[in-house]
């Protein structure tokens, strides 16, 4: 049960706000605020860097989900990406069936502030990736 709320929790911190929008456009400093206030239990790592990107990632405290959040040159967000194992993937597909209309496999899209999101689901050998941009 617990699992379950933690899942829904991060799920929804993803794709929204305080605001009500989500993270794609936010500047850096809005998001390291954002993820303070409302999902402390995930921490910025600052201990793995990868200098051909620009990003923040935020790990929960026992690690089995990531968040990364791609950030463009002047530190807007421009994708997000959420690493999760596969004990959340039923879960995870049920909430964006519910929340997302569907468009092919393992694609669903969402209109926010006059603008088209893309959500997409990956399956690699050990964890799968739920990636949110705007549609281009």
């Amino acid at each position: 049960m617990r699992r379950s709320f933690n899942v829904i929790f991060v799920f929804l911190l993803i794709v929204s706000n305080a605001n009500g929008q989500n993270f794609v456009g936010l500047h850096k400093d809005e998001i390291i605020q954002l993820m303070k206030e409302t999902k402390p239990n995930f921490k910025l790592n600052k201990r793995v860097v990868n200098k051909s990107y620009n990003y923040l990632k935020y790990e929960n405290l026992i690690s089995e989900q990531t968040l990364l959040f791609f950030l463009s040159d002047t530190d807007y967000c421009t994708l997000v990406r959420w690493i999760s194992d596969y004990s959340n993937l039923n879960e995870i597909i049920e909430l964006l069936n519910k929340n997302y209309k569907k468009e092919g496999e393992n694609n669903w899209i969402y209109h926010h502030n006059s603008k088209d999101y893309i959500v997409k689901l990956e399956e690699e050998e050990w964890f799968f990736t739920v990636s949110f941009k705007s549609k281009e």
